[in-house]
């Protein structure tokens, strides 16, 4: 078969033939009112919250007076100082002060110097409309991303197009991105487009995909690791080619001084004491968190060992399902590429409840799979969708972070959602047929 032939087969192939499966299953009516009725009162709770919020996303306390500053800064010409604490307070003062004061620091620019190029010409607004304009414009990537990923979804696909869009804005961590303003619908925008080029087998296509993400490199590079392990050699090649352009753009943007001077900034930013915005690390959802809160105390090399060796174990399992499935069926391949999302946001070294919002890509996947007749074990499924559940229960963040502080037990819950895909995994791969080849390939 072909190159072209095999990706018009991938796009117009679905889960019945790759599989042999039974014919597509649909949710029944009463489920999806059911889960209408859910959703719809998780996007009310949001509703509440972004009216107690208002009032300090008007004085400049989101997330985004960040890229804001990042932007009035290139605007202004100054972009060889955009890594300069007094620059930055400068100008956030300038837009933002009761913001300033009531933090008691700056919240300063930690993201790659080729991201702040977004943000340039939204400084010509005032702060307030640069605001709206940026959450309008991840509003409409939220649309177009749902639009785009139900084609390649046979049996959640089938869902009205309302309970799509329900999903998406009742699910918190993105309802969180938006409000903070944070780029983080952009990277989970990225990676819907690297599945569902992937879905196409085209790997360059999905590596440059991938390396469009890097503004939250954290949150990419784990992710690309296993693929760089199994030598996916045309996604290397992809991710590879964006990266050393938006490199390229970088020096451009701030010079080599600029560009140098990055990690150190970050990394400063990321343990400077001064910023009282900092969330303590045990209420991180990750690895990270929930290591730091097993093990109290002041014994950072035990824990860095413990947090590189737990990391280092998801990461190569990951590594060996991504070698398996190159051969398996579909599902085989989607579970493989929840599994290193999932574990990407576990070893991620930096994360906030916004950053989550990558799983809701991961979490339509898992719905794909469960709904699916392939999972035939009841206490598996059981397992999987109470840890869905958590994930989509909004109380639920708001609960651990804001009241009681211990967002890490959501790394948890990831885990045991992990180590229940992986099981999942195990069975389709055991049973799954190769895809479908032509004689005389």
């Amino acid at each position: 078969m072909d190159s072209q032939f095999r990706k018009q087969y991938l796009r117009t192939q679905t889960y019945q033939i790759a599989y042999n499966a039974s014919p597509f299953t649909m949710l029944p009516k009463s489920t999806q009112r059911k889960l209408a009725l859910y959703l719809a009162s998780m996007i009310f709770l949001h509703g509440f919250v972004l009216f107690k919020s208002w009032g300090g996303i008007a004085v400049g306390l989101p997330d985004f007076s960040i890229f804001y500053t990042a932007g009035r800064i290139l605007h202004d010409g100054r972009r060889f100082e955009l890594y300069d604490n007094g620059v930055q307070e400068q100008v956030q003062r300038s837009f933002s002060p009761a913001a300033v004061e009531k933090r008691k620091s700056i919240l300063p620019y930690n993201h790659p110097p080729f991201e702040a190029l977004l943000f340039a010409p939204l400084a010509r607004f005032s702060y307030v409309t640069a605001y709206c304009l940026w959450l309008t414009l991840n509003v409409c990537l939220l649309v177009v991303m749902t639009l785009i990923l139900r084609r390649y979804f046979a049996h959640l696909g089938r869902a009205p197009l309302h309970l799509w869009l329900l999903a998406c804005f009742g699910f918190y961590p993105i309802f969180c991105a938006l409000l903070q303003g944070q780029d983080s619908i952009l990277v989970l925008f990225c990676y819907c487009m690297a599945y569902v080029t992937l879905r196409e087998e085209s790997e360059f296509r999905a590596g440059a995909w991938l390396g469009l993400g890097l503004c939250k490199f954290h949150l990419i590079l784990p992710f690309a690791l296993p693929l760089v392990i199994v030598r996916r050699r045309k996604f290397i090649a992809g991710f590879a080619a964006v990266a050393i352009v938006s490199l390229a753009i970088g020096l451009a943007t701030v010079g080599w001084h600029g560009l140098l001077q990055y990690p150190r900034y970050v990394w400063d930013s990321e343990h400077n004491p001064n910023y009282r915005w900092q969330v303590p690390v045990r209420n991180i959802a990750n690895l990270r968190g929930t290591i730091e809160s097993l093990l109290p105390g002041n014994h950072p090399r035990g824990k860095g060992m413990l947090l590189l060796a737990v990391s280092g174990m998801l990461l190569l399992s990951v590594a060996y399902v991504w070698k398996r499935a190159q051969t398996a069926g579909l599902g085989c391949r989607d579970l493989a590429f929840t599994l290193n999302l999932i574990a990407t946001v576990l070893v991620s070294y930096h994360l906030y409840i916004h950053d989550l919002s990558l799983l809701f890509l991961g979490i339509l996947i898992i719905g794909e799979t469960v709904v699916s007749p392939h999972l035939t074990k009841s206490w598996l499924k059981t397992t999987i969708l109470l840890c869905v559940s958590v994930l989509f229960c909004s109380p639920v963040y708001l609960i651990l972070f804001f009241r009681y502080q211990q967002l890490q037990l959501l790394a948890i819950v990831l885990l045991v959602l992990f180590m229940a895909l992986l099981s999942a995994w195990a069975g389709l791969a055991s049973a799954a047929k190769p895809l479908p080849t032509l004689a005389g390939r």
